[in-house]
């Protein structure tokens, strides 16, 4: 490709390349700057935002003590003695509320995972996964009891312990939701977010709270619009993928014309151009002798003709042969006819004689009169 570019830059034809070499390269610049681009931009519109709230409500629930002679659940804090403390009862909610009637749909479950550091942890499931779906403006999608059972948890622990011989002093109790669904409002729709979880510090001494109760999120009920990129082309805007095909497509005639003109230039370049001397000796190639001298004609009477025609009716009338010289010293060609002392004579211009190429391909065989 980079030859012909130069061959026609070079050429006599650099008037008519120049113009389609730019428009080419602006061609190809649109149509590379059209495809390295998106032609359509995503665009997320957060329109409207509900609110989800979990909350955890829990109690303790203890043996007899001197603080408690009677036992039972009782409100907790944020710190609970162990030694006393044989259950935690929780109350898990989480609700959806937003201005508009929406409906929340898919799964919950709830587990209980205890910790001990990055060393290990264990899951226990508090509910099987189960499906809801429902409608309103305050919905709630989880309202459930569940119980920590301190005694299993401690026994749980201590086999542990036994059996790997590591003692911690303290442990993460977990108390996990898992909620996964969508919330569907007019047409849009959204992935119900993560909720927090419920997190105990469970120690020889006591049990702490090590997390906040109550987590809020606020969900986007995000639209998602397509907006078409454009190409501003001498104030006209144009869509990128329409400009994409358009440039493509122009960039690859426009070079398909160009590798067309220049086998044309290069062919028409190569074809040789036959002179008019050639056409005769090719035409009459059985009727005329080349020879390499000029006849001695100091004693011939020499009788010119104007056109090759004129020979050829003298050689039909007197059937003799026709003789051709090329001097290459003056560049004319001389078709002649010898009858005794008389002498016809017919010869060509030198613009007969153009080369049919540069380099002269084959020799003519010559002959001298004897």
């Amino acid at each position: 490709m980079g030859s012909i570019l130069v061959h026609l830059y070079k050429g006599k034809h650099r008037k008519i390349f120049l113009p389609l070499l730019l428009v080419l390269i602006i061609s190809v610049a649109v149509s590379v700057y059209s495809l390295s681009g998106p032609a359509i931009t995503i665009t997320q519109i957060n329109d409207d935002i509900p609110r989800i709230e979990t909350n955890y409500d829990y109690k303790a629930t203890l043996m007899p003590n001197v603080l408690y002679p009677n036992g039972g659940t009782v409100e907790a804090g944020d710190t609970m003695f162990r030694k006393i403390t044989t259950a935690i009862p929780i109350n898990l909610k989480s609700t959806i509320d937003y201005e508009n009637e929406i409906l929340a749909k898919g799964t919950h479950e709830a587990k209980l995972v205890i910790k001990a550091g990055d060393m290990w942890e264990r899951m226990f499931p508090l509910e099987k996964k189960q499906a809801f779906e429902e409608k309103g403006k305050a919905i709630a999608i989880l309202e459930k009891a569940y119980k920590i059972d301190l005694e299993k948890v401690n026994a749980f622990i201590l086999q542990v312990e036994e059996e790997t011989g590591i003692k911690l002093p303290q442990y993460a109790i977990e108390v996990v939701p898992n909620i996964q669904g969508t919330i569907n409002y007019d047409g849009k729709e959204m992935n119900i977010q993560e909720q927090g979880k419920l997190t105990f510090q469970y120690s020889y001494e006591e049990i702490a709270l090590a997390s906040e109760k109550v987590f809020t999120s606020m969900s986007p009920l995000a639209t998602t619009e397509m907006i078409p990129n454009t190409f501003n082309l001498f104030g006209f805007s144009l869509p990128l993928s329409r400009v994409r095909i358009i440039s493509s497509l122009f960039s690859l005639s426009l070079l398909l014309t160009i590798i067309y003109v220049y086998k044309r230039l290069v062919t028409n370049h190569a074809k040789p151009i036959t002179s008019r001397v050639e056409k005769i000796n090719k035409k009459y190639s059985s009727r005329i002798i080349p020879v390499s001298e000029k006849l001695n004609i100091d004693q011939k009477s020499i009788l010119t003709l104007d056109s090759f025609k004129s020979v050829l009716k003298i050689a039909d009338d007197k059937e003799l042969p026709i003789f051709f010289h090329n001097d290459h010293q003056d560049g004319s060609a001389i078709y002649f006819i010898v009858d005794g002392d008389y002498l016809y004579s017919y010869v060509t211009s030198i613009t007969d004689l153009i080369p049919r190429t540069s380099k002269r391909i084959r020799k003519a065989k010559t002959y001298a009169i004897g």
